[in-house]
């Protein structure tokens, strides 16, 4: 019997930051907030609230009060209207998630047709699309772009997609576009997760995948994984159901980019106890056999 968890799970290097800027700040300034969730998880926004950094979710709430721009970015547009109100910013966007700002501000002003892949309602595309100026399409898959033909297209993409999609993508513009620039913006900490999930799935019995139900690379990551054998996706160790191990010896576990280390023990934890195996209990993360720091 084994519990397993895949190599890089948990916090990626943008939300390591986000979550290091907050906490600094509630330290230094007084009546913090945050712009929306700092990050797409439920357990670590309500232990920044304990800690006095309070989530809103509109301008009208912000009162003048410091604002920490959360790691998925915000509107151009609202970011204007932070700085013409003299608000104290506080910016913990992802510096992947800025710099695909940057390339959708600069295809659109060469001129090209910007096609973003990514779920047109995440707050990451929210964000991107208001950077770029002219024509734009927002699709979730190849599957859903018009068939007609283009002039020039630039394509860029959530950093959370995975890399099959946008090969797809690219796939079905070729024949259809003059010219196509394609700029992969999809973080190097996304691919490593994907990558090491489908590694372990395909040698486990059953897979758990940890991380917020609103976590656009934590989906993913269980979207994957049932590719290759039973996954559950949870949020905490409270939805593990003991009757899912049942006649199972090799377990694995994997983590959204946004899922804090303590959730992660107390799941693997949870699941020794399921198992009858309490003596391999762990307090930290990387006693959990397969982890790797990232």
């Amino acid at each position: 019997m084994s519990v397993k968890i895949a190599k890089n799970s948990g916090f990626c290097f943008g939300v390591k930051r986000a979550i290091k800027i907050a906490f600094e700040a509630s330290h230094s300034v007084d009546n913090i907030i945050t712009l929306g969730p700092i990050i797409h998880n439920p357990q670590m926004v309500e232990k920044l609230a304990e800690e006095g950094i309070v989530s809103v979710n509109n301008l009208n709430e912000i009162n003048g009060r410091p604002t920490i721009i959360r790691s998925h970015g915000i509107k151009k547009e609202t970011l204007q209207q932070l700085k013409a109100g003299n608000i104290n910013i506080i910016n913990a966007t992802c510096p992947y998630v800025s710099k695909t700002q940057e390339y959708g501000e600069q295809l659109s002003r060469e001129g090209y047709t910007v096609i973003i892949l990514g779920d047109k309602d995440h707050p990451e595309v929210e964000a991107l699309r208001s950077y770029v100026e002219g024509d734009v399409r927002i699709v979730g898959t190849a599957d859903e772009l018009p068939t007609r033909q283009y002039d020039r297209v630039g394509i860029i993409c959530q950093t959370t997609r995975n890399i099959k999609d946008l090969q797809e993508l690219g796939q079905k513009l070729i024949p259809l576009c003059r010219e196509i620039r394609i700029v992969n913006t999809i973080c190097n900490a996304t691919t490593v997760r994907q990558a090491s999930t489908i590694e372990l799935a395909k040698e486990s019995d059953l897979m758990i995948v940890i991380g917020g139900k609103n976590s656009s690379n934590t989906k993913m990551l269980a979207k994957i994984s049932e590719n290759y054998v039973e996954t559950y996706h949870i949020e905490t160790e409270r939805e593990i159901e003991e009757k899912w191990f049942e006649n199972r010896s090799r377990i694995g576990i994997t983590a959204g980019a946004s899922t804090p280390d303590w959730i992660i023990v107390e799941v693997y934890n949870k699941i020794l106890k399921c198992m009858g195996n309490i003596d391999k209990i762990v307090e930290n993360i990387e006693d959990i056999p397969g982890f790797k720091e990232e």
